[in-house]
């Protein structure tokens, strides 16, 4: 911008009446100076209140409410595992056995008081075989948590490097805008003294009022992408609070493609969730054969006759003074779950589970062709955006600045027309925006990455 300036004032000394006035370029000096520090200041504010990714993303762990509501998943399913692995509840019973209508005195009058106490036993590990199933599950929902929270901070870092992304382009906008007022102001003068026609300011002018449009729809950008960041932190909806920093350090992936695919294949949660539900349809077959294992039933029972024991056409007549009587009784069952009628419910349910295990096995084979497809794809755009950056930075940038600056003395000189100086502005704009974007693409790219193998670049390095 400083060499774009030289450039114009050198240019203006060739006009009109052969110099410049010092008076005009203190007035320009003091015009844009005040101004600058204003920006500067600014900029010094936000850098202060800007929040580096991994920051952000430790925030978004610790706040955000469907990565807590999985985290309470995990403890339901825990609490269930113990629920499980505990003997059934006892059934107690008490019975009045006739009482005669005209009393209710069922204590005395009944035949009979009976208290009878039941317990169920399941035999052959079958509660500790049910309570495997749910620590099985239980490493389900730790899955499900992982892939949440993988997802969640490639989200975060995507939606960070988007914001970062547009306030490049508003800087570059605003700069723009800011080189294009200094045409203006240089050739004000050539324009008093008929060296230029209006037709040119006016274009000038409306290629600003374009870029102004243009920094109107990426304020708006800006403002949904922190609706969206503000989502996945678990902030306020409404805070406006968020600043990408402006410069930060380019991460280099240092794993081979070979290494990342490896690692891809044992520790991507998704994957490992695959597996998680191959183990405990295992463990569901397991608990489904224990079935087969009779449960014990165990009642024991006490019995008190308020009139004695009961009479009958072969008792005893010494016995029609009637005292109160006691006994007690045990009685012991089982089931029979073998039986060939009931057999074939157990035989079903294990050949649903194997086939529900074999679904899961060439399901997890799918998903991994396809995860390794998207981190080849995601390397390919990685090693372009690196390539794209480099040549961007020191080359086709650097190439096209000077182009802008020969265009705008030319024009000051009368060389060459506005419509020239506009387009070499556009075509430099656009290369800048295309650097900022390779460079924002470097590091969506590694966030790609970093969620297909399922773990962060540097636990990996």
């Amino acid at each position: 911008m400083e060499n774009v300036k030289w450039m114009m004032f050198d240019g203006g000394r060739k006009m009109g009446n052969g110099r410049w006035l010092m008076d005009d370029v203190k007035q320009i000096f003091n015009l844009f100076v005040p101004k600058l520090m204003i920006i500067m200041i600014l900029l010094s504010m936000i850098e202060v209140k800007a929040q580096s990714v991994d920051s952000l993303v430790a925030e978004a762990i610790k706040n955000n409410p469907q990565l807590k509501s999985l985290q309470y998943k995990i403890t339901a399913s825990e609490k269930r595992t113990e629920s499980i692995n505990t003997l059934p509840a006892p059934n107690l019973s008490v019975e009045f056995s006739q009482v005669p209508t005209n009393t209710f005195d069922v204590f005395n009058q009944s035949n009979s008081n009976n208290f009878a106490l039941s317990q169920m036993f399941p035999l052959g590990g079958k509660l500790n075989a049910m309570a495997e199933v749910e620590r099985k599950n239980t490493l389900v929902e730790g899955n499900n948590y992982e892939i949440y929270k993988i997802n969640l901070t490639a989200q975060v870092k995507m939606s960070y490097y988007t914001l970062w992304l547009i306030d490049r382009k508003i800087e570059v906008q605003k700069k723009n805008i800011s080189l294009i007022n200094d045409v203006i102001k240089s050739v004000e003068s050539s324009y008093y003294t008929n060296k230029i026609n209006q037709a040119d300011l006016l274009t000038l002018q409306s290629e600003i009022a374009s870029y102004e449009t243009q920094l109107l729809i990426l304020e708006k950008q800006k403002e949904a992408e922190i609706y969206k960041l503000n989502k996945l932190l678990g902030r306020n909806l409404d805070s406006k609070d968020v600043y990408a920093i402006a410069d930060f350090s380019t991460e280099i992936l240092s794993s081979s493609q070979s290494k990342l695919e490896e690692l891809l294949g044992y520790s991507n949660p998704s994957l490992k969730k695959m597996g998680s539900m191959v183990e405990m349809n295992k463990a569901m077959i397991d608990a489904n054969n224990r079935e087969l294992i009779p449960d014990l039933m165990v009642q024991g029972m006490f019995m008190r006759m308020p009139q004695g024991m009961i009479l009958t056409s072969k008792s005893d007549l010494s016995m029609l003074n009637p005292k109160t009587e006691t006994m007690y009784s045990l009685m012991f069952s089982i089931n029979l779950p073998f039986a060939p009628w009931s057999i074939n419910k157990y035989k079903a349910k294990e050949e649903e589970l194997y086939a529900g295990i074999n679904s899961i096995e060439y399901e997890k084979s799918d998903m991994q062709r396809e995860m390794t497809s998207q981190l080849k794809a995601a390397l390919v755009k990685y090693n372009t955006a690196v390539d794209l950056t480099k040549l961007y930075n020191e080359k086709v940038i650097p190439l096209y600045s000077k182009a802008t600056e020969s265009q705008v003395s030319a024009y000051q000189n009368n060389r060459t027309g506005v419509t020239t100086v506009i387009d070499s502005y556009r075509m430099l704009l656009m290369q800048q925006m295309n650097y900022y974007m390779s460079k924002a693409d470097i590091q969506m790219s590694l966030a790609e990455i970093e969620m297909m193998v399922g773990t962060t670049l540097k636990s990996f390095r």
